[in-house]
């Protein structure tokens, strides 16, 4: 999501700015958008249904709220909910509304994003094919904006693709017991101010990455599809 949403406000004239598809919304709809995903990843109508959810959200107004399908609860990601929750909802207000110029733009890429075959493959919580997840991987522990010699990258190879390893129930058992409670932890840790705190946090990433990136040429760049 991340990677179309700034494609597109490259290639999209008078798209970026202060209040339209900045850094720090493209950052939060791709965390919203992988969130989706992972909490729904047992049915791609369930998945399907929490992006847009998720959009929905960032539209609404005080005189249009579109809320009915986010999570309920005093415990919600979505503020309308909590308010409703705390029985609030009087004094609440809609903050940091998407524009229309935003949504219509980026309406497509959302359209492209929740096609039954793609949400397909990321039934079980695989929201990357292998080779990007290798990929990845590999230049997570040797950035190619760093210099690397042939035994670091030959180390980052091996240790992607578990070579000479094999995975029996146990491990994975293991693996997917792991990733449950990191799951967990993240909801616990999902308050405002800590998701926030992240976002500012990522977007300062992305903004160094981004600049590196275009001083040195993109050498490589992630797709949705093969």
């Amino acid at each position: 999501m991340g990677t179309h949403l700034r494609n597109l406000k490259k290639r999209t004239k008078g798209l970026g700015g202060k209040g339209k598809l900045t850094g720090k919304l493209i950052d939060e709809l791709s965390i919203y958008f992988g969130l989706a995903i992972r909490r729904n990843c047992e049915s791609v109508e369930k998945m399907k249904t929490a992006i847009w959810t998720t959009l929905l959200h960032k539209i609404s107004t005080d005189n249009h709220p579109q809320h009915d399908d986010c999570p309920t609860g005093e415990n919600s990601w979505c503020s309308w909910q909590r308010a409703k929750s705390s029985n609030t909802l009087a004094t609440y207000t809609h903050k940091s509304l998407m524009s229309d110029i935003v949504y219509e733009a980026i309406n497509p890429v959302y359209e492209q994003l929740t096609t039954d075959d793609l949400l397909t493959r990321c039934i079980g919580g695989f929201n990357q094919n292998s080779n990007e997840s290798f990929n990845s991987t590999v230049w997570a522990m040797a950035p190619k904006t760093m210099n690397s010699g042939k035994i670091i990258i030959d180390i980052a190879t091996n240790i992607a693709s578990c070579h000479g390893m094999k995975i029996g129930p146990k491990s994975h058992e293991l693996c997917m017991d792991l990733d449950e409670k990191r799951i967990q932890k993240a909801e616990r840790s999902l308050s405002e101010g800590a998701k926030q705190a992240r976002i500012d946090l990522k977007t300062i990433r992305k903004a160094k990455q981004e600049q590196e990136i275009d001083e040195e040429g993109q050498l490589y760049g992630a797709g949705i599809a093969d």
